[in-house]
């Protein structure tokens, strides 16, 4: 019981990102490449389960019910729809598709933080 336990919380813990809110937004996505994921609770089955997995980024989740303000900044009109920033500029956008369910893959996302970070040594 207990180890069944203990799985269930790792990987609850493994899929989990950090919400940020309209007060926090700005701050985390200011410096270096960061992943937001916009996000609602009613389309929690499709929503991107990868992105604490991917590398050289810090990933967070927007709930566009809570901060619609933020969804209003970036005119994000479907879920899930991730965006990457670097240094708070968005670089690259997946939108899902009339599903709303993002199509891209973790790879495709994990090039697009990889060109980022390429782009800065040329």
């Amino acid at each position: 019981m207990n180890k069944l336990l203990l799985l269930l919380l790792l990987t609850t813990n493994i899929v989990a990102q950090e919400f940020v809110t309209s007060s926090s937004f700005g701050p985390k996505t200011a410096k270096g490449i960061t992943v937001v994921e916009f996000w609602v609770e009613w389309n929690k089955g499709n929503e991107v389960t990868f992105l604490s997995d991917l590398k050289d980024c810090a990933p967070y989740r927007v709930c566009i019910i809570k901060s619609s303000d933020i969804q209003n900044e970036f005119k994000v009109t479907s879920v899930p729809t991730v965006i990457i920033f670097d240094n708070g500029v968005e670089q690259s956008r997946f939108s899902p598709n009339i599903m709303m369910e993002l199509k891209a893959t973790k790879k495709e996302i994990q090039s697009a933080i990889d060109e980022i970070t390429f782009n800065k040594f040329q």
